[in-house]
């Protein structure tokens, strides 16, 4: 019976374990996305600005199922693990939904307008 008792506790425990772990990879995996898509958005809106400053610039970055928009000088991005947005001190029009895979972005500005084409 004691043995019963022993071996019923150490199957709890090492499923109690597994699960854990599980779930730390789970949230990890998330976390890490999240940080890769603050990556890619600060990417973008780098280019942006510098196409501004400069006339011309571009970025290549992984996306994945991200859109990027730009209206009234408001820039923004989103994914399905994150979203933001900067203001930008040009007039703006575009909106490029659903990107996946690794895309170069190619912004040029003149006379106070930014266009964006995505490749």
């Amino acid at each position: 019976m004691v043995e019963l008792l022993e071996y019923s506790l150490v199957f709890l425990v090492s499923s109690m374990m597994v699960g854990f772990s599980i779930a730390a990879a789970s949230s990890f995996q998330g976390s890490s996305r999240g940080i890769e898509e603050r990556a890619a958005f600060s990417g973008v809106a780098a280019a942006a600005w510098e196409a501004v400053e400069h006339g011309n610039s571009s970025v290549t970055i992984m996306l994945s199922n991200s859109s990027v928009s730009c209206a009234g000088g408001e820039l923004n991005f989103s994914s399905p693990v994150y979203s933001a947005g900067t203001d930008l001190p040009v007039g703006c029009g575009f909106g490029f939904p659903g990107l996946d895979g690794q895309r170069t972005f190619r912004f040029t500005s003149t006379g106070g307008w930014l266009e964006l084409s995505v490749s």
